[in-house]
């Protein structure tokens, strides 16, 4: 019988030993880690809510300084803002201006704008106007004084955990947002500029306006009058060939009427198919606000020029062969560029007028009676984009009587003279490819102003450029201009009659009859056309007037 071998003893001294306190480490490190975790997420918490009240806080900055920016729109377009609450170009905040228009919109999202309190949930609104913004460019002061708003919000927010860090529970969290006016180029509306008047727009006893082409808005009135628009039953805004497909335009009134006005048949405007009738816009800045006048005319040409010389039919273009001009057998009296101290002074009531191209800067008025012409000089050289401007200081220009009428043994003007490019003008403004009549074209401009070389401007001729302004009157001139001749009238170019008091009125009152055109933008404080009064004008469809619009910068 065999007997199982017993296993050897182990010495004792060969066991592991027994650790009592093994595993603490672990525990103390699961716990270390723990904490950590807690923490982290502690944080997060934290955080994610001084994070989510900065979103907050940056929205209701932007929608402060929008409507902010949106009342120095109104402001720039003339409109009166007694209760926006608050001085363009005056820093301030929402305690001590409680009712300005950025508090009211802050507050509508959720900062009421008290003040920062130490130790307490709280919050400040506060802006200032800074003079530039980083590429962008500054609108002309005389368009827009103060276009620039920055709009701050400052806010407490409660920590919890973030205070187990820091002394303070709570933690301060600043924003802002800088928005303001901006020049776009656009395509302009007619427009008149008077911001309150009843009756800014006359148009009655059969006066029309009809306009062409152009932007989808075709004539604007800023008035925020609720009569703005003076209508009598006969007259007619004709827009129906308006817009940039010639398929209508629309006829905007910042006041009123709410509605286009209508007697029995008759009505005040016709939009077309595309076209509508608003009310309520807002107000369009003076769109040349900022163009300089041409200093350097009257600066470097001698103040002696108070006429011009008689030239024989076909020198420098003249178009009259009428020899009427007894002693002298010459036909036309050429004006050529330069400063008339006293304006221009026809030699009678018969003459024809040529206009050499350049600048004319007139410290009193033209005046065109009786059987008097005015065209444009064609020198040898000269180039389809050559024109003048008629810039104003005192006077301005005034037809009457039959200034314009058909005279025998003059030539017509091809009407492919007016545009830049030689092409003929819109088909629907209804010019005859030969004008008779009054004709005088402006500078063809890259930008749509005039350009000389004196460097008035920052404009320049343009190739083939647009028509630019034809007539400028000083915003300091309130002479009335008035076409009142039974004779046509043809101009192509900005016609821009304005001055800081919006007294200008441009008044038509018999050119109907005898077919009268306009190529351009027309921008005047207030227009009256009574009896057979008549604009036809083709508005320009090119984005070349830097119009003021809102926008978040930064």
């Amino acid at each position: 019988m065999t007997l199982a071998t017993q296993p050897a003893s182990i010495p004792p001294s060969t066991l592991p030993e027994t650790q009592p306190e093994s595993g603490q480490a672990a525990v103390s490190l699961l716990l270390m880690l723990s904490i950590f975790l807690l923490g982290t997420l502690a944080l997060a918490i934290d955080f994610t809510n001084i994070w989510f009240h900065r979103q907050a806080e940056q929205a209701a900055s932007d929608a402060a300084c929008q409507a902010g920016a949106m009342d120095l729109l109104a402001v720039a377009g003339g409109t009166s803002l007694p209760a926006m609450g608050f001085t363009a170009g005056t820093a301030s905040n929402c305690v001590s201006s409680s009712s300005a228009t950025m508090c009211a919109y802050a507050k509508a999202n959720g900062y009421a704008g008290a003040g920062l309190t130490a130790g307490a949930v709280s919050n400040s609104v506060s802006w200032t106007f800074p003079a530039s913004v980083a590429t962008v460019t500054t609108p002309s002061a005389a368009q827009a004084p103060h276009p620039f708003l920055t709009v701050t919000i400052a806010e407490n927010v409660r920590t919890f955990f973030v205070s187990l860090l820091k002394l303070s529970q709570y933690q301060q969290v600043d924003v802002s947002s800088t928005c303001g006016l901006v020049g776009i180029k656009t395509a302009m509306p007619m427009l008149v500029l008077h911001p309150t008047m009843s009756g800014a727009l006359t148009y009655s006893g059969g006066a029309n306006i009809t306009i062409v082409g152009g932007p989808a808005t075709g004539l604007q009135v800023n008035s925020s009058s609720a009569t703005a628009v003076d209508w009598a039953a006969s007259g007619l805004a004709d827009l129906s060939a308006g817009g940039p497909n010639q398929t209508g335009s629309n006829m905007a009134v910042v006041g009123g009427p709410a509605t286009n006005p209508t007697s029995g048949s008759s009505s005040a405007y016709n939009g077309g198919t595309t076209g509508l009738w608003k009310s309520g816009v807002l107000a369009i800045a003076d769109p040349f606000a900022g163009v300089a006048a041409p200093a350097s005319i009257k600066s470097i040409t001698p103040a002696n020029t108070t006429s011009g010389k008689w030239v024989s039919y076909g020198t420098d273009g003249c178009p009259d062969n009428t020899n009427a001009h007894y002693p002298t057998t010459d036909d036309c009296m050429e004006y050529s560029p330069g400063y008339y101290p006293s304006g221009i002074v026809l030699p009678d009531n018969y003459t024809t007028a040529i206009f050499l191209p350049g600048i004319y800067y007139l410290n009193g008025s033209l005046n065109a009676a009786g059987s008097n012409l005015l065209r444009m000089a064609k020198p040898s050289g000269g180039q389809q984009t050559d024109g003048i401007m008629l810039y104003f200081l005192t006077g301005s220009l005034n037809l009457s009587n039959c200034a314009g009428c058909t005279k025998s043994n003059v030539d017509s003007v091809n009407s492919t003279d007016l545009t830049c490019d030689g092409s003929s003008p819109p088909a629907a403004l209804g010019a005859p490819s030969t004008l008779n009549g009054n004709v005088l074209i402006g500078q063809c401009a890259a930008n749509g102003t005039y350009w000389d070389t004196g460097g008035d401007t920052t404009d320049s001729r343009g190739a083939p450029g647009t028509r630019g302004l034809l007539i400028f009157q000083d915003h300091g001139d309130t002479t009335q201009p008035s076409f009142a001749a039974s004779g046509s009238m043809t101009t192509s170019g900005g016609l821009y009659f304005h001055s800081t008091s919006y007294a200008d009125v441009l008044s038509l009152s018999g050119a109907a009859s005898a077919g009268s055109y306009f190529l351009g933008e027309i921008v005047v404080d207030q227009l009256s056309l009574t009896g057979s009064g008549s604009i036809s004008l083709a508005l320009n469809g090119v984005p070349t007037a830097p119009v003021l619009k809102v926008a978040l910068l930064q």
